[in-house]
């Protein structure tokens, strides 16, 4: 059985050669000790920005942070700070339809760009935060994800958090950075997943069932290993927590 391999905190090492795309969402960029943020923009080949996350990339620096495209329906972006991008020739493309999100929107911009290109990771910045129901969006976004590209990770992310959604299979989960927390969870987001199996967690799982309402694999943590395992039989969400400065 084909096992798929999570870079996840790997991706911001300046030793990493993947090829990353930057989705920043609307939420504001603070400048933590570590500066994930910095860090993922610096690594990124490829920058976006959704709708409203303009405007803080515009506070915080507007010279500094040039996306490639910014996109969205734009009923969160301030008008003259568009009009600022844009007369930069910054490509902008209004996409105003409301059956999707300005990040699901956004990411199908991305993977067309990328379409006869090598593109090996999407890292959603602030993807966590502020509304409830955008955190929700957020999360069904990578369920969307696997029908738009396949196989190509998926990860959001912002200062304190990185998740990714595991479809059915074995998974190989690298947390040997030095970057993560000390918590990781297993969540069964999209219904019942039956059979889990996991290695390298405190608390590991043997074919067990995750489900709301019976047992959820919450604050849990790692045993040391710098390798996670984890085989479902459904799609399941991992989170982890990043280590503050």
């Amino acid at each position: 059985m084909a096992v798929t391999d999570w870079n996840l905190l790997g991706l911001f090492s300046a030793e990493n050669d993947e090829v990353l795309a930057l989705l920043v969402l609307n939420q504001p960029l603070t400048e933590t000790g570590q500066d994930i943020f910095q860090n993922i923009w610096e690594r990124a080949s490829f920058r976006a920005s959704v709708d409203g996350a303009t405007n803080h990339l515009y506070r915080r620096g507007p010279e500094q942070y040039l996306p490639h495209v910014i996109s969205g329906d734009f009923d969160s972006v301030k008008p003259d700070t568009l009009q600022w991008y844009k007369d930069k020739g910054i490509e902008v493309v209004h996409t105003p339809d409301q059956d999707f999100t300005d990040f699901t929107k956004g990411l199908q911009i991305v993977i067309n760009k990328f379409k006869d290109k090598k593109l090996d990771a999407v890292i959603a910045y602030g993807a966590f935060g502020g509304r409830l129901d955008h955190m929700f969006a957020n999360i069904d976004t990578l369920f969307t994800a696997n029908r738009l590209a396949p196989g190509l990770p998926v990860y959001l992310c912002d200062d304190q958090n990185i998740a990714c959604l595991l479809q059915q299979g074995s998974h190989r989960l690298h947390v040997g950075t030095g970057l993560e927390g000390d918590s990781c969870g297993l969540i069964p987001v999209g219904g019942q997943c039956d059979h889990v199996s996991t290695t390298g967690l405190k608390w590991n799982l043997d074919n067990q069932r995750l489900k709301f309402g019976e047992l959820v694999s919450t604050s849990n943590t790692w045993a040391g290993d710098n390798v996670v395992t984890v085989t479902t039989d459904q799609p399941l969400l991992w989170t982890m927590n990043i280590k503050p400065n």
